[in-house]
């Protein structure tokens, strides 16, 4: 690209040199583009007319093309914004990858080179620049990382040796058919393979086929590592250089025995689904007998999993059967990207899956399991431009702990399945003997529960938010706190769900909202400092008719201003039910109120999804603050959110500040307001309300 001044370029030696620059540069073999000043096209070399489609008739003249004429919005405003005016400013080279588009508006990358002259008086002249056409470059490493895929993927086992037949290189079918790994033969000869089923005579005739016809293949016996022997049918192919030279040798191979091929086509028939080529549920319950008959139970667990993915009956009479399928289709690859070689998937029928999972050691490893299944059918399917989100829910028994046969584990599997249904999706349960107690416990405490939001038996703790450089308290976090007169302390963790699933959230944020409000017009009675309040919010609440002139009502009734309120909202609540909550937000936002976003960078959204949310605050989710210390990872998602933040004009507040040098790291970064135990656990209302007494 060339970028000049319109008016030197108009001047008759300007122009004579343009045009003797124009025999020279028509020839070169990549674009070459002059722009005025106006971003107005004065000369396009003939290879820049044939990449972007403009006739070579086309006179630039009197059918201007202008810089925005060949680019994307978004690729244009980075050259007017960072690129044009940093060579006109600096005179320094830019380089890097571009996108151009042509006159039919198709995306050409290229990579751009572009220098920018001087003229006699030290300002910018010109700016040239070459475009090389990358399509080909991209095309050639597609087909290379497609050709990896292909040789890691391929159920046919392979080798390539040098020209003295040294392998160096396998791919993984090749260690499961041999048995042999990587390390084991690579900088060997195949001669480890034989079987001494064929003399000498077999394999000097083949290798003069191959010399001779650069190929061989039929059937030949090999040996394993175990040292079993097996029919295979082997095809070699010999690789040359430009000299005729041979350099390689590629052998692919796959097992030919009678016995496997019928046992195994009787598998597939019996075993197998036939739409996602899982297995099925009889091959579940093999797997399952197979597990119990290894004696798992000593050292290691054997864990049966059930998984629903929900909402399928909704697609099949919407948009459906087939739309169903694939989706089903879908999420059965997804779940294979998850699991071992070891562990068996099968489709049990409708949107259920089952998993076997053989050697368990540790719990944990099947909570992170559950955990990234889940996720995996969270993400959205992209459908025939439908974008479906699934309420994925899975149950998880375990051998020998729930049960010790196959009737059992299922049944196991089945009612924690329907526990994590009823917890209200998106989760996993594990069974136990306590399941049908728990069940029953869980109404009692929310009978209770419903006793103390219309008794007036909750209170409220207040966690202030300071100021780092300073630690003054700004702000205050309103947190509703149960003690049960038997039970005792009851966790909000445990409370606030049974509140959500039995209706209950709308009666106890009606009490948190009143309660609030009767305490700061107590504090302005007082005389005391009222500082503002962050109260969270649920999703659920937000789904209540006129919920915003519930929350306005004690407002109002104690004559305080809506600007002293923030709800909190979590991100993982938000994109579950992103079109319901979002006009509801709004809501909050034209009453007055300012909307937090709690837990940020835990559930996974997009910044367009952020960009719709009417936002005051983004909170960094305290996981991410206590890590910041010692992971890489988090720093910069903590880094990245403060700027995110910055550059959406939103207030940024870090949560679970614990120790000096988290502080120290938050202000380095540009956070200025956090809360955590470093400076106040959650205090008793008698506790704050002497905080603000001494503080004045």
């Amino acid at each position: 690209m060339i970028y000049t001044d319109e008016r030197l370029a108009r001047t008759p030696q300007q122009l004579q040199l343009l045009k003797q620059q124009g025999y020279i540069l028509d020839a070169a073999n990549e674009m070459i583009i002059t722009v005025s000043l106006d971003e107005r096209l004065l000369f396009l070399n003939q290879s820049g007319r044939h990449l972007l489609g403009v006739s070579l008739e086309r006179d630039l003249t009197s059918e201007p093309l202008y810089v925005a004429d060949l680019h994307s919005p978004k690729v244009y405003e980075f050259l007017r914004e960072h690129v044009f005016p940093a060579l006109l400013k600096d005179t320094t080279c830019w380089k890097g990858d571009i996108e151009f588009r042509d006159l039919n508006h198709q995306p050409i990358p290229v990579y751009l080179t572009v220098i920018s002259h001087l003229d006699s008086d030290g300002k910018v002249a010109s700016i040239t620049g070459l475009a090389k056409d990358l399509r080909e470059q991209n095309a050639l490493e597609i087909q290379q990382r497609l050709a990896k895929r292909v040789f890691d993927n391929t159920i046919e086992g392979i080798f390539v040796t040098d020209a003295s037949a040294r392998i160096f290189q396998v791919n993984p079918a090749f260690t499961e058919i041999t048995g042999y790994s990587p390390e084991e033969v690579l900088g060997k000869t195949p001669r480890l393979l034989r079987s001494n089923h064929h003399d000498a005579a077999f394999y000097e005739k083949l290798w003069a086929e191959v010399a001779l016809n650069g190929s061989w293949q039929g059937e030949i016996w090999n040996r394993r590592k175990d040292g079993s022997v097996y029919l295979q049918w082997l095809s070699i192919n010999c690789l040359k250089n430009s000299q005729d030279e041979t350099e390689y040798y590629v052998a692919v191979f796959h097992d030919l025995s009678e016995l496997r091929a019928r046992e195994a086509e009787i598998e597939y028939l019996v075993n197998h689904d036939p739409l996602t080529g899982l297995g099925n549920r009889s091959q579940f319950r093999d797997r399952i007998e197979q597990g119990i008959r290894s004696g798992f139970g000593s050292h290691t667990k054997m864990a049966v999993i059930k998984i629903d993915l929900g909402e399928i009956q909704l697609i099949n009479d919407s948009l459906g059967h087939a739309c169903s399928d694939r989706l089903i289709k879908q999420a059965g690859d997804r779940l294979k990207e998850l699991i071992s070689r070891r562990d068996s998937l099968v489709r049990l029928g409708a949107d259920e899956f089952g998993l076997v999972v053989a050697d368990v050691r540790q719990m944990l490893d099947i909570s992170q399991m559950a955990f990234d299944l889940k996720l995996q059918l969270q993400a959205p399917f992209i459908l025939g431009g439908e974008t479906l989100y699934m309420n994925p829910s899975i149950g998880i028994s375990f051998y020998p702990d729930d049960a010790d046969n196959v009737e059992d584990l299922l049944r196991c599997a089945r009612t924690a399945l329907q526990e994590a249904k009823a917890a209200g999706r998106n989760t996993f349960c594990f069974y136990n003997q306590d399941m049908s107690h728990q069940a029953r416990d869980r109404l009692v405490l929310e009978q209770a529960l419903r006793e103390a939001v219309l008794g007036n038996a909750l209170s409220l703790n207040f966690q202030p938010k300071v100021l780092l450089e300073t630690g003054e308290v700004f702000a205050v976090e309103v947190l509703v706190r149960w003690r049960h007169p038997v039970l005792g302390f009851i966790s909000p963790a445990v409370f606030i769900p049974i509140a959500e699933r039995s209706g209950l959230i709308a009666e106890l944020g009606n009490w948190v909202m009143q309660e609030t409000c009767r305490q700061l017009e107590m504090m302005k009675c007082s005389g005391l400092k009222v500082l503002p309040v962050a109260i969270n919010l649920s999703v659920y609440e937000l789904e209540r008719p006129g919920f915003a002139k519930h929350l306005m009502d004690p407002v109002k009734k104690f004559g305080l201003d809506p600007g002293l309120f923030e709800f909190e909202v979590t991100e993982t609540g938000l994109m579950s039910r992103e079109e319901a909550v979002i006009d509801a937000l709004k809501q909050l936002r034209e009453a007055g109120f300012n909307v937090a976003l709690d837990d940020f960078g835990t559930g996974y959204s997009s910044l367009s999804y952020l960009r719709k949310l009417p936002l005051s605050t983004l909170k960094i989710d305290r996981a991410f603050v206590i890590d910041m210390t010692n992971d890489k990872v988090a720093a910069s998602i903590v880094r990245t959110v403060i700027a995110l933040a910055e550059s959406l004009e939103l207030e940024v507040i870090a949560e679970g500040v614990e120790t000096l040098e988290q502080q120290t790291m938050l202000l380095n970064l540009g956070c200025k307001k956090a809360q955590g135990y470093l400076f106040y656990k959650p205090l008793s209302l008698e506790d704050f309300y002497q905080l603000l007494a001494e503080s004045g």
